[in-house]
């Protein structure tokens, strides 16, 4: 599936060039996460694969080609998939309203003056239609290499599970839990996690 999918995204960029369309057309690739692989559990790790708060459920390349307004670059600052819509408007001439939230990908100064980012993982069915704070699994918090997870009130599984706070520099596996260890950087980044959205 991965071989066939990378020959249809060729086909379609070749296509682009090959029609004179490249230099008008944004092209946004978005990865999807899958499932862990655990060779000593003969299965998958589906506690920290997709549909997980840690960064096997979350982390994903975000590409943009659009030739003559994109120069080739990596940038290792995170972004979001938040970031897709404002970024696709730019390029359209159409003007962002205040209230939208997200960054335009092609602001590269933007991106990575960026301080923080937030993010949330839902259960698979929704418990409340009109609550979605109800169906929150987990809310993170990214800061440099510093992750906050708070779990939210749908994690019926394990009501006393504890805030967690990861450096991903040193820890990028997340198996080394310093929540106690820095409880002012928890407090911190709970705060701003908050502002963006306390899921009550």
């Amino acid at each position: 599936m991965c071989e066939w999918f990378d020959e249809t995204c060729g086909e379609l960029l070749d296509y682009l060039d090959e029609h004179g369309l490249a230099d008008n057309t944004l092209v946004v690739f978005v990865a999807d996460n899958e499932y862990i692989p655990r060779p000593d559990a003969g299965g998958a790790d589906y506690e920290r694969s997709k549909g997980s708060v840690y960064d096997g459920g979350i982390r994903t390349p975000i590409v943009l080609r659009w030739p003559g307004h994109i120069q080739p670059a990596r940038i290792e600052a995170p972004v979001s998939s938040v970031d897709l819509v404002p970024t696709i408007l730019h390029a359209a001439g159409i003007e962002l309203t205040a209230q939208m939230p997200g960054l335009n990908l092609m602001d590269r100064a933007a991106v990575e003056d960026r301080k923080a980012i937030f993010g949330a993982v839902y259960t698979h069915s929704a418990a409340d239609l009109t609550r979605p704070a109800a169906s929150v699994k987990a809310r993170w918090a990214l800061e440099g290499n510093w992750k906050l997870i708070v779990p939210g009130v749908a994690y019926v599984e394990d009501p006393d599970r504890k805030f967690e706070l990861y450096d991903l520099k040193a820890d990028r596996h997340e198996t080394h839990n310093l929540a106690r260890r820095q409880p002012g950087l928890v407090k911190r980044l709970g705060a701003m996690l908050d502002e963006w959205w306390p899921a009550i």
